[in-house]
């Protein structure tokens, strides 16, 4: 463990020499042996040492890098696809059934962004970027994790277009020129008004003040819309259907259709795998226990997240997977493990009465610390049970890796396995007790590890607010940094 002093911070630790190139870091591959993960040596770090101004000045470093952001570029790419389509509309003047057909597109490329597979392969691609490549390329591939702004996006113009084109039929219908029924006029308001509703909740103030009822919102008047759309097309495709034609026909000659067959297909495809599948736990400590799933012999990705839940229809909740390929002291089997600590009454649930099974949803999916692979170097900073994500690599590293870890009481807290883990690849991690030391200074202390250890990256788990505290403080910096956007 490394040195802190007594005002709180890490003063020094243990960094040692590693060599440029290993077998395991040369070809971009594979898990590195423990020993490369730390080495030690007399050579010590002084992480309380002060750290350079920010770059840039105000506003000029705001815009930078709290505003022109990944996830705003990809929403704003799509933004203006669809405006370049709006001004193709306003100049060619299609049927009106091209606006279902537009409002369908972006439908479907917001829900099928967000399903498990597509988020996997995703990740698959841009994760796969050997380690060769220049560092520049593969700080961009490693924002993946941005992609929801392609699903924010895309919801968001399909409810305009769906309004406007809502509008359009209800002027049209008063001037008794309507090409469309009024019931597909009745459906198409509603499923206005649900879609705005649905929008509105999904603002990020909203989000966070409202996020069960966000959640709820998402998945019923989701599925309850989707619904309606296939009312909506199936009456459209009436209107417009022409003497002689079966319905049948025409709907099959209609995009929006297909479009909808693969939305669709997409929602439905996460509760295919639904199943009650019984979990072993084991008590950690009276905050933190580990639930151990062995129902699969697929080993997930570091990196992953997983679904479980007590009650599928209303609720569910994300934890990082901990793969466990041989049975060991916190598994008795092989399968995978997920750390819960006590963060609300659900897991405060499961930690005091400790569930015999939980239903699982689809299937591991990958998440931000799943980039930890595009880098030849990184520096991993938790706090509390942001632990977690970080097993998997701490466990198995694919690259040399450090350690900053800040929580009260750890062995108390997350018990001795937990600290075992760390302690075993990572021999003189930074592990910084809150309780005694009081909060550090993570910034400075990331920054000097980072700049002393030669990390490509430092990847960040902690709450919403510290976690946008210490990227910012970083990357004004000059330190490539990631962790998690609370985009969903």
């Amino acid at each position: 463990m490394s040195t802190i002093t007594s005002s709180g911070a890490a003063a020094a630790v243990n960094i040692g020499p590693y060599p440029e190139k290993t077998s395991a870091t040369a070809d971009g591959g594979s898990c590195c042996s423990s020993s490369l993960t730390l080495q030690t040596s007399k050579d010590k770090v002084d992480l309380d040492r002060k750290v350079p101004d920010k770059l840039w000045s105000q506003p000029f470093r705001g815009l930078r890098f709290r505003i022109l952001i990944v996830y705003r570029f990809l929403f704003s790419l799509v933004g203006f696809l669809n405006v370049g389509i709006l001004v193709a509309v306003l100049l060619v003047n299609p049927a009106p059934e091209w606006l279902g057909t537009i409002t369908a597109a972006n439908l479907v490329v917001a829900i099928v962004i967000r399903q498990d597979t597509v988020i996997n392969t995703l990740y698959k691609i841009f994760c796969s970027a050997p380690r060769s490549l220049p560092i520049w390329i593969r700080r961009y591939c490693a924002k993946i994790y941005h992609l929801g702004g392609v699903h924010s996006a895309a919801g968001f113009s399909a409810t305009l277009w769906l309004l406007g084109s809502t509008l359009r039929s209800t002027v049209h219908h008063a001037q008794n020129k309507a090409a469309e029924s009024l019931a597909t006029l009745v459906v198409s308001w509603l499923l206005s008004v649900l879609c705005c509703v649905i929008v509105t909740f999904a603002y990020p103030a909203f989000r966070r003040l409202y996020h069960n009822t966000f959640e709820w919102l998402h998945r019923f008047l989701g599925w309850t819309t989707l619904a309606l759309f296939w009312v909506r097309t199936v009456l459209s495709a009436h209107d417009s259907t022409p003497a002689g034609q079966s319905l049948g026909n025409a709907l099959l000659r209609s995009p929006g259709l297909w479009m909808l067959v693969v939305a669709t297909l997409s929602v439905a495809s996460s509760w295919f795998f639904l199943r009650r599948v019984p979990v072993e736990v084991m008590p950690l400590s009276d905050h933190a226990v580990m639930l151990n799933f062995k129902y699969t012999q697929t080993m997930p990705p570091n990196g992953s997240f997983q679904r479980v839940s007590t009650r599928p229809l209303l609720e569910w909740h994300s934890f990082a997977t901990y793969p466990q390929p041989e049975p060991n002291a916190l598994a008795s089997n092989r399968g995978y493990s997920v750390l819960i600590s006590n963060a609300g009454d659900w897991t405060k649930a499961c930690i005091q009465r400790p569930p015999t099974h939980l239903w699982v949803r689809g299937i591991p999916v990958c998440g931000v610390m799943h980039v930890t692979h595009l880098f030849r170097r990184v520096v991993f900073i938790a706090t509390g049970s942001g632990i977690a994500p970080m097993l998997g690599f701490i466990s198995s590293p694919s690259c040399p890796t450090q350690l900053i870890w800040s929580t009260p009481d750890p062995e108390k807290t997350f018990g001795k396995p937990v600290l075992d883990i760390v302690h075993r690849t990572i021999p003189n991690a930074v592990i910084h007790d809150t309780r005694i030391k009081g909060r550090p200074d993570l910034v400075t202390m990331g920054y000097n590890l980072a700049h002393d250890f030669g990390a490509e990256a430092v990847m960040v788990i902690a709450n919403e607010k510290v976690t946008k505290k210490v990227v910012y403080g970083l990357e004004t910096r000059g330190v490539t940094a990631y962790g998690a956007i609370w985009d969903s």
